[in-house]
């Protein structure tokens, strides 16, 4: 157990350094690069937690082998480490959906000014799926008001589980906009006046639609939609586009698996550690 957990400590801080380089790198624009935020919150969380089953400190380090060997979790690494996670006496799927809304927000922020001219990026749309990729979504639009930004959530399919309902009530007792589908105007391929006076242009979108969980080659309806105006919105009226985890569409373990669609966000936040599909970013 001792060995693991030594293992375990020694590639925690190879990527606690991979994620301080990728937030301190110049950021410098959709058109010219994309950057790679890693956060790692909760696998360090994982990590301070103490147990006296050795059986678990097992289960840890066979659900990151991959993780440690080549630098990336496939599909099931990543959901047995989220099952680990919860396991009892773990952390439950509220404080974990916490920590990943606050590493999505602190992105924005980090990403959120204009390395021109210093002007902050004000008008963030977020776009949420009924999972927990959605959630995290929910949980950064929170966190994104409180840090002066002004968010817009488009939450289609709306889970009715209870943590997502309060998660509905916190954003709606801050006034923060929540729509099922994004709006025609914002995705019209003639928006192109990003002035502040235009309430239907916004400066960054937030992919919170699918996480690791995503299925097959194409997105159904009314997700497929919202994918193709957020393409529209990033290549005709210079959004910067942020997908969680993965990009929804992608197949964890082998990307963009879609004909045509080409869905390239300009920021991929990679939540506990990165997936397969972030070599294809």
């Amino acid at each position: 157990v001792t060995t693991i957990m030594t293992m375990m400590f020694r590639h925690i801080n190879r990527l606690l350094s991979l994620a301080t380089l990728s937030s301190a790198a110049a950021f410098t624009g959709s058109n010219s690069s994309r950057r790679h935020i890693i956060s790692t919150q909760s696998l360090v969380a994982a990590l301070a937690t103490t147990t006296t089953n050795s059986h678990r400190h097992l289960a840890s380090s066979l659900a990151m082998t991959s993780l440690f060997d080549t630098g990336y979790l496939n599909a099931q690494d990543a959901t047995d480490l989220d099952v680990e996670l919860m396991s009892t006496p773990g952390f439950s799927l509220e404080q974990l959906m916490e920590l990943a809304g606050l590493s999505v927000a602190e992105a924005v922020y980090e990403v959120g000014t204009d390395g021109n001219d210093g002007k902050k990026k004000k008008r963030v749309l977020l776009v949420c799926g009924p999972g927990n990729n959605g959630g995290d979504g929910l949980v950064a639009a929170r966190h994104l008001f409180h840090f002066g930004f002004q968010p817009t959530v488009v939450y289609p399919k709306r889970s009715t589980k209870p943590h997502f309902i309060n998660l509905l009530q916190q954003l709606d007792d801050l006034n923060i906009p929540i729509l099922d589908e994004i709006p025609a105007t914002a995705a019209a391929t003639d928006n192109d006046d990003d002035g502040d006076d235009n309430k239907d242009h916004y400066d960054i979108i937030v992919d919170a639609i699918f996480g690791f969980s995503f299925r097959g080659t194409a997105p159904r309806e009314p997700f497929a939609t919202a994918i193709t105006q957020m393409i529209t919105m990033q290549t005709q009226q210079n959004s910067l586009l942020i997908s969680v985890d993965v990009p929804s569409s992608w197949n964890v373990d082998g990307g963009d698996m879609t004909e045509g669609l080409k869905f390239q966000p300009d920021v991929l936040v990679s939540l506990t550690a990165p997936k397969l599909s972030a070599k294809k970013f």
